[in-house]
């Protein structure tokens, strides 16, 4: 009974070591985000990190010195985004891209990290 009692109460503190690191391994890579539209409409996230999905629209990305400019739409609204880094390979015009950075009405997001997919390597062929 004793040997039981022990197995469990090691297993226990393995779990929640195990959970313990994927949580801090993983830090926010599950974190929500939202659409331009949830953005703009909220208020209470002026100011605030948030994490943000668009599509990037065509002919708005400009680079000025080290800093990139452009807009992201989710199909009915446009929010700018400003980028001061490296633009990843797979971003381009009507990229599917997720901005993380800071809120700010008047600006837009400033971005600290942007992840881009092609789009056309999610296109059926029939298309």
């Amino acid at each position: 009974m004793e040997k039981k009692k022990t197995v469990i109460i090691t297993t226990v503190i393995l779990l929640i070591l195990v959970g313990y690191l994927a949580y801090t391994t993983l830090g926010g890579t599950f974190f929500y985000y939202k659409t331009v539209g949830e953005v703009k409409a909220d208020e209470t996230l002026s100011g605030k990190p948030v994490r943000v999905a668009g599509k990037v629209v065509d002919g708005t990305l400009r680079k000025e010195k080290d800093t990139y400019y452009f807009e992201i739409t989710d199909g009915s609204e446009n929010l700018t985004v400003v980028y001061n880094g490296v633009l990843p390979s797979t971003f381009k015009n009507e990229a599917e891209v997720i901005a993380e950075g800071t809120y700010e009405k008047d600006l837009g997001i400033k971005a600290k990290k942007l992840l881009a997919r092609c789009p056309s390597k999610y296109v059926s062929e029939k298309e």
